[in-house]
């Protein structure tokens, strides 16, 4: 029995050591993506230490899902000169053409009953009492692989510096 637990509790940390050496690299290799920040509800960034996240990206790729059957969540974005990503198209496995990025996503119900596009995370979590700090958040930067996973690293203005 002793041994089954000890090789339980290897695997745990074996994966979840894989999981971070990934997310380490994704930090430090991906590539910086901008997604201007849709209005939410206020109410959570009142709450306390966190901020409620929609992406305005997710309203084109919202319509482009409701003209196909297919269950795609993986996006064709282009970034401007400071890396804003745009929506292109949907991704059905095309090679892309210079200057397009992949973006994966997942459609989530909202807190409203109707259907949400979330990239990587719905939420950014912040030290208490920095709430102030973040009020003029325009931008959610990301770093993303060639694969289109992101990952959240930091919120940005309308400049696009970071807060």
């Amino acid at each position: 029995m002793k041994r089954w637990i000890l090789i339980a509790w290897a695997l745990t940390l074996a994966v979840a050591g894989a999981s971070v050496i990934g997310k380490e690299r994704l930090l430090a290799r991906g590539d910086v993506v901008l997604l201007r920040l849709a209005p939410v509800d206020p109410r959570s960034l009142m709450q306390g230490d966190y901020m409620a996240l929609n992406f305005a990206i997710g309203a084109p790729i919202l319509r482009a899902l409701e003209t196909t059957d297919d269950r795609i969540r993986t996006a064709v974005v282009r970034l401007d000169a400071r890396g804003e990503a745009s929506f292109v198209r949907l991704h059905r496995g095309e090679p892309l053409v210079a200057g397009e990025h992949l973006l994966r996503f997942q459609l989530r119900p909202s807190r409203w009953g109707t259907d949400q596009i979330q990239i990587s995370t719905d939420a950014f979590f912040f030290q208490e009492g920095q709430a102030r700090r973040y009020e003029g958040a325009q931008f959610g930067a990301f770093r993303v692989d060639g694969k289109g996973q992101a990952l959240l690293v930091e919120l940005r203005d309308a400049e696009g510096h970071p807060l």
